[in-house]
C-alpha cells in the first residue's frame, strides 16, 4: 500500500481484498492515461505485473491482477490502446484468452488489439 499511499485509507473493512485494489487501480489507470501521468502508470502496471509474477507464491495475487485488471483493460479504449506498450509479451501471452473472451461480441477489436500488439512488438499473436 505504500506505492498508493494515498488511498489506504479505504482499505479499512474485513470484505476489502487485493481484488478491491484491482478495481481502485483499474480506475486510477483510466484517470493516469487521460492525463498522461507517466509515473503514476509506471506505479499501477509495475505493480500489478509484480502481483501477476507471484503465481507460485500467492496464486490469489497472479488470479487478482489477471481478472481483476487487466482483463478489464479492454473495456476502455484509452486502456486498451496501452495494451500493446504497456503489458509484457509474457502476460499478454497468458491473458489474451480472457481479452478474447471480454471482447467476443466486438471480434473486430480484439483482432484491432492482437494485430497491434504484434506490430508493435514484433510478435505473431493469433487473432
Amino acid at each position: 500500500m505504500e506505492l498508493f499511499y494515498d488511498i489506504r485509507g479505504s482499505f479499512t473493512g474485513k470484505e476489502d481484498t487485493i481484488y478491491t485494489l484491482m478495481v481502485q487501480l483499474r480506475s486510477r489507470v483510466k484517470d493516469a492515461h487521460l492525463k498522461k501521468d507517466t509515473d503514476e502508470l509506471d506505479k499501477i502496471y509495475g505493480y500489478v505485473e509484480w502481483c501477476f509474477n507471484q503465481r507460485k507464491r500467492c496464486f490469489d495475487l497472479c488470479n487478482a491482477a489477471a481478472v481483476g485488471f487487466y482483463e478489464h483493460l479492454v473495456e476502455e479504449e484509452i486502456t486498451r490502446h496501452a495494451i500493446p506498450y504497456r503489458v509484457k509479451l509474457e502476460i499478454f501471452e497468458q491473458v489474451q484468452p480472457l481479452f478474447e473472451w471480454m471482447l467476443e461480441r466486438e471480434a473486430e477489436k480484439y483482432e484491432e488489439l492482437v494485430l497491434e500488439y504484434n506490430r508493435v512488438n514484433h510478435t505473431a499473436f493469433e487473432c
